[in-house]
């Protein structure tokens, strides 16, 4: 009877679990779709819409981003709603594996809890508005945790494979996951257990998993890499001196604590003891011990890294690295965490979501007036007015960079003018030259390419407004050539 009770409340805990990822994915997508509605899709995406033309083990960034682009784009069609879709399906399969890995160290009213804090933090939520390098990391983050921590308890290699494996791809999600790889190092040897694992096969299956995984990426690195992907990388870096480091650190941890301040000040709410405050910030138990090690190192090691060689960093690129932060927060057994505490917060949560639902069409009308976003208004109308000008599908774009960045997801055979003495070897090939109606030094230089192998082609002249939910944004004028080989 035990047995048959607890498979019941497993399934009625499946089914709530469901139903709240649900209505968190339906809300945050038509937050997105509204507040967004009156812009086209991120320009992140085009950068990838490159990438995806060719497979490769890698791009300027690891190649995950392109790969799952490119599996994406083939089932869905290249708008900006299936992009928004596409950002909160990620959120929800980390939700969804976060909630596996709390549900292995925390009773049901403390998951819950923890889950819902989750949802208040706005990189889940506000930030996660486009797909990334950042956002693809996260569900594999979530779920190297999940299987290190059970590979800690039952040393079997199944876990501890899966947890390399999933390293891996979080590192070929974006570099930064190598603070992952450092955190999981610590963990290693700290607690107990520590002697145990490393005397199983569990840390040589992990490190073969991971090893299979990133192996042609590093291959790639080493033998392949473009200048795109060092210049990338240089420009990380930075020349400040030792003092704006420091404060870059400060800030960046500063920045990171800030982000996650609604679940700190719902642990405030619950009122800890010294006790339990105690036992939270050194924790006895060997699993929340682990939790902190995986959770801290990864948060802390940029910022001492940041002064020993000194880069640009943003506590936006700690998007993945709070799965464990309820573990640490709310695991205590000296911490009282009754069901309505769990309750008010999951109910908090759901007023944040309806209210920013709500607010969502007073965004959109708002980006129509920012300057910043005035080409995003127009790509899809540019990408429509090149596909009726030109014969063939445009295979390069060149003219205004800030006009380009967002075309090339609207147009997926089309990639950047390599040079501007690149003549293709088909002449089928048509090249469109996008230009400000009053940027004369663009267009004399798209004039230019008639001397260097194109046709000369005609300007067509074309005057773009974007109207949302009854509202118009200012009308800006474009010149479009397009051009073939001679």
């Amino acid at each position: 009877m035990r047995v048959v009770e607890r498979v019941r409340a497993e399934h009625r805990e499946t089914i709530l679990l469901a139903a709240l990822l649900a209505g968190f994915a339906i809300a945050w997508f038509v937050f997105d779709v509204v507040s967004l509605g009156s812009l086209d899709a991120h320009y992140d995406l085009s950068e990838m819409s490159i990438w995806a033309q060719h497979f490769a083990f890698g791009y300027k960034h690891p190649p995950l981003s392109g790969w799952v682009f490119g599996l994406w784009f083939s089932v869905f069609p290249r708008t900006a709603w299936a992009a928004h879709l596409l950002a909160v399906s990620t959120i929800t399969i980390t939700l969804a594996i976060t909630w596996r890995l709390l549900r292995d160290h925390l009773d049901f009213n403390r998951a819950l809890l923890g889950i819902a804090s989750l949802t208040l933090v706005p990189l889940y939520t506000f930030q996660a508005i486009k797909f990334n390098a950042n956002l693809v990391m996260m569900p594999f983050w979530a779920a190297a945790l999940l299987f290190y921590l059970r590979a800690r308890r039952t040393l079997r290699g199944s876990d501890a494979a899966l947890a390399g494996a999933c390293l891996g791809f979080a590192f070929l999600g974006k570099y930064w996951a190598i603070y992952l790889v450092a955190g999981v190092f610590a963990a290693s040897f700290t607690g107990a257990t520590a002697r145990p694992f490393w005397r199983s096969r569990a840390p040589y299956a992990m490190a073969a998993a991971a090893l299979v995984v990133v192996a042609p990426h590093l291959v790639w690195l080493l033998t392949e890499r473009g200048g795109d992907t060092d210049s990338f990388l240089l420009s990380l870096r930075s020349a400040d001196p030792f003092s704006a480091d420091v404060v870059r650190s400060v800030m960046f941890l500063i920045g990171s604590a800030a982000d996650v301040i609604a679940p700190l000040l719902i642990l405030a709410a619950l009122r800890p003891n010294r006790a339990a405050m105690a036992d939270t910030i050194a924790p006895q138990e060997e699993g929340r011990k682990l939790a902190l090690v995986l959770l801290l190192v990864p948060l802390a090691l940029p910022a001492l890294v940041n002064l020993a060689m000194p880069h640009r960093l943003t506590p936006l690129w700690t998007f993945p690295n709070w799965a464990l932060l309820p573990v640490v927060l709310f695991g205590s057994p000296l911490l009282n965490v009754p069901a309505l505490a769990a309750t008010r917060t999951a109910l908090i949560a759901a007023v944040v979501t309806i209210a920013s639902v709500i607010v969502a069409p007073f965004i959109g009308i708002q980006h129509l007036q920012d300057s910043n976003e005035q080409h995003r208004q127009h790509w899809q109308q540019l990408a429509r007015e090149i596909g009726k000008l030109s014969d063939k599908p445009v295979g390069f774009l060149t003219g205004d960079g800030e006009i380009l960045k967002g075309l090339y997801f609207l147009l997926p055979s089309a990639q950047p003018l390599p040079g501007a003495t690149f003549t293709p070897a088909d002449s089928n090939t048509r090249l469109a030259i996008i230009c400000l109606s009053n940027d004369a030094a663009c267009q004399s230089q798209g004039d230019m390419l008639a001397q260097e192998g194109w046709t000369q082609g005609q300007w067509a002249e074309v005057k773009l407004t974007r109207s949302f939910l009854g509202a118009s944004g200012p009308a800006t004028a474009y010149r479009i050539k397009i051009v073939s080989r001679k």
